[in-house]
């Protein structure tokens, strides 16, 4: 199997003769499963050395902010299509992560199939199952103690805070890029219609996201005359990275975006700031039920970035009676 399907230390996946995924190694093609940075390791010696970069045409389109990728070597699939490439087929499967993330399925030469979760959530429904003969699935709440039985009533218990919020100020939310852009989506969906001010990468993700027909209405960007008008108004929603949360003060009702709580939904930490139970990956229940569902013979739990893979393969072996086990 370990000519098949290797995972190297610094996170590349490699899978047969012609992939190297979510990591550098010198094979022709390098697949982005998604825009974050423990997936995009490398990116720039793969865009030097590989024939091409393969991902969703949004994923490409978000990665263009940070990185020049000659037009040549740029492969966007969409979701569902199937590319060849030296006898081995290649397909992007829906995740549900962030916005433009995928998982991916790679057939062999010889018609064995290996299947990529990449970091996703909501299996079986916002993220489909794979059904391969080798499944390498993330790891990253991969500890029996990391579940969130109250996942499902995150959206609605946070929009009901922000409502309340916003009849006293405005609302500052802080979390990482994608995250953001997913919370936008859930408020929308959820019947807030404040507007949305930003600015940087942020408003030029969220642009990104609006033109590959995600629902995000009412964003502007805060340098511009129209926003600066929103805010002396003071009834908006202004999106931060996770990092700015430190710098929080007291104009805003703060909410920061984690996947580390496992408590609490929402948890007061002073008067006007709030930490928030919002993650987009699965917690261990989830992971659980991807295995539980798949026909894959074998399980490889990706031990090639932050997560606890060791603990999932040994839960998979013993618990659920399937050959699993960790790489590297």
């Amino acid at each position: 199997m370990h000519n098949l399907v290797k995972i190297m230390s610094n996170g590349a996946i490699l899978i047969g003769d012609n992939f190297t995924i979510d990591g550098h190694y010198e094979k022709p093609y390098r697949v982005v499963t998604h825009f974050h940075a423990d997936h995009t390791i490398g990116l720039d010696k793969s865009i030097s050395s590989c024939d091409g970069i393969i991902a969703t045409p949004l994923t490409l389109e978000i990665l263009s902010l940070d990185y020049a990728i000659p037009p040549r070597k740029i492969l966007g699939l969409n979701y569902d299509i199937k590319f060849s490439i030296n006898d081995e087929t290649i397909m992007l499967k829906r995740s549900e992560h962030v916005i433009g993330s995928a998982q991916v399925l790679i057939e062999l030469e010889n018609g064995l199939k290996i299947g990529y979760t990449g970091d996703f959530k909501n299996p079986g429904k916002g993220t489909p199952i794979l059904n391969p003969d080798i499944l390498i699935i993330e790891s990253t709440y991969g500890k029996p103690e990391f579940r969130r039985p109250f996942k499902d009533d995150v959206e609605s218990l946070l929009t009901d805070y922000i409502k309340d919020a916003l009849i006293y100020g405005p609302v500052r939310i802080y979390g990482y890029h994608g995250k953001l852009q997913e919370i936008m989506i859930s408020l929308r969906k959820y019947g807030i219609d404040a507007p949305f001010i930003t600015n940087g990468k942020i408003f030029k993700m969220t642009s990104i996201a609006i033109k590959y027909g995600y629902n995000i209405t009412g964003v502007f960007n805060e340098n511009e005359s129209e926003a600066k008008e929103i805010m002396r108004d003071g009834w908006y929603i202004n999106f931060s990275h996770y990092n700015e949360f430190k710098r929080r003060d007291g104009k805003y009702f703060n909410f920061l975006l984690t996947g580390w709580e496992f408590d609490n939904i929402v948890k007061r930490i002073d008067s006007k700031s709030y930490i928030v139970s919002f993650s987009d990956h699965a917690d261990f229940d989830d992971l659980i039920y991807y295995v539980s569902n798949t026909s894959a013979k074998y399980i490889i739990t990706d031990g090639g970035r932050r997560g606890y893979a060791k603990e999932l393969a040994e839960y998979i072996s013993k618990k659920l009676g399937k050959v699993s086990f960790s790489m590297p």
